[in-house]
Formats: structure tokens, C-alpha cells, sequence
């Protein structure tokens, strides 16, 4: 479940050590899940959710703060 991460310039891009230490918190709950009977289409479709729903929460703070929450335009 590595993905390499290759610089795009995107500043709202994670350090590698962010992205990976995310990662690996997330491969040791999904082992924890499945030791209690979850299965993996149930701990995906869950996950996803889950983590839809706290971009959602994070970007709802920001605008309460009155941070710009827009995406810069990346050219390609």
C-alpha cells in the first residue's frame, strides 16, 4: 500500500514523514479492525468516510477562522 509521493510544487502536499507516518498508523488500526472481525471492503468504505468527513470538518474550521481555504491553481 506504498505510495510514492514525487514533489508537484502543490504546497497543500504533506511531507513525505507526514504521509508516511499516517500511513503507517492507518495499516496498524486496519490490522487492529481485522482482529475484531471487520472485514476489509467494511474497514475501506468506513476509512474513506471517515476521512472525507474530517476534510470537511477541517476545512468548515478554516473558513470559520476566516482563513482563504482555496486551492492554489497548479499548472501543469
Amino acid at each position: 500500500m506504498v505510495q510514492h509521493i514525487h514533489g508537484t510544487d502543490d504546497p497543500w502536499e504533506p511531507s513525505l514523514l507526514c504521509r508516511f507516518t499516517v500511513e503507517a498508523a492507518m495499516l496498524d488500526m486496519v490490522k487492529r479492525l481485522q482482529k475484531q472481525g471487520l472485514g476489509n471492503e467494511e474497514i475501506a468504505v468506513s476509512l474513506a468516510d471517515a476521512a472525507e468527513d474530517y476534510v470537511i470538518r477541517l476545512a468548515n474550521a478554516l473558513c470559520k477562522e476566516g482563513e482563504p481555504v482555496e486551492r492554489p491553481s497548479i499548472e501543469h
